[in-house]
């Protein structure tokens, strides 16, 4: 089997929460890879690049396999809990934020370290993820073939990443996303998956005491002020798709060389924020 299927497996949602909560997950794997279709997996690879473009396949094959299993296991004693939970609205919110790339330093001219947050009109980017593919690297098999960037605000000087992936995006219509933990951003990705690929959002607890609330989803991922003003915004965006070939364009082309998102704040809620949290600084992580 594929490494790049084998890892896109270990990393899916389903997986990484029943391994959490203690279940076996070597038997559930091993049924996953029986029930994967070489040919229906085909069309998603692209042999140019040696790489698997995102696709809903494997998470449906996943889902299958780990119902059968719990089903045949844990009848009347399991249940999926809100990490698992499909988050139709942030499906729907961030379909609505896609834009064109902005006019930003990509990935491999970006450099670690503690920097000012940079201006977006009469905004700052509070928040950014983005991740690069290397031509260098394009079909060197077992290779890095990217850089990704990590990029937020910390609560003080600290070199962490600033963008942890620890809680559902669920949570961000609940009002409790991140709410108690140390991070004034979360962050969230599910590459093989119908949700969100990337989703970047500020802690809740700080939503509120900047006076914020968030907008109808369908209008996008974003937060109203009391005057109905748009004050912050999820932005996120896929560039420069790669295909087969020169004269290929088909389902293997679904592989970005730039994709990500950031989070952009209006400049005197931006002002605010360092009111609340004095020693904020932002920084940029790099993988």
């Amino acid at each position: 089997m594929n490494k790049q299927i084998l890892d896109r497996i270990s990393r899916n949602k389903y997986i990484v929460y029943l391994d959490n909560i203690g279940i076996d997950i070597d038997a559930i794997k091993k049924e996953i890879t029986k029930n994967i279709s070489e040919n229906e997996i085909e069309i998603f690879f692209n042999r140019s690049q040696q790489r698997l473009s995102p696709n809903v396949y494997l998470d449906s094959v996943v889902f299958m396999c780990v119902c059968k299993y719990l089903y045949s296991n844990y009848k009347g004693s399991m249940i999926f809990e809100n990490e698992t939970k499909l988050d139709i609205k942030t499906i729907i919110a961030t379909s609505h934020s896609l834009i064109q790339r902005p006019n930003i330093p990509k990935p491999y001219d970006v450099k670690v370290g503690f920097k000012e947050p940079g201006h977006e009109s009469d905004f700052r980017v509070i928040s950014r993820f983005e991740r690069e593919l290397s031509e260098n690297h394009y079909g060197e098999k077992g290779q890095n073939t990217g850089r990704v960037i990590f990029e937020g605000l910390l609560p003080y000087k600290i070199e962490i990443n600033p963008l942890i992936d620890k809680f559902p995006s669920n949570q961000i219509w609940e009002n409790s996303y991140y709410v108690g933990e140390p991070f004034i951003q979360g962050f969230n990705a599910s590459v093989d998956s119908i949700e969100s690929q990337y989703v970047l959002w500020i802690n809740s607890q700080l939503l509120n005491m900047l006076g914020l609330r968030l907008d109808n989803y369908n209008n996008g991922l974003r937060a109203l002020n009391s005057n109905n003003e748009v004050v912050l915004i999820f932005r996120c965006w896929r560039d420069q798709l790669i295909g087969n070939g020169a004269s290929f364009v088909g389902v293997g082309s679904n592989i970005a060389k730039l994709e990500g998102c950031d989070l952009i704040l209006r400049e005197d809620y931006f002002n605010k924020l360092k009111k609340i949290v004095p020693n904020v600084v932002y920084y940029t992580e790099v993988l």
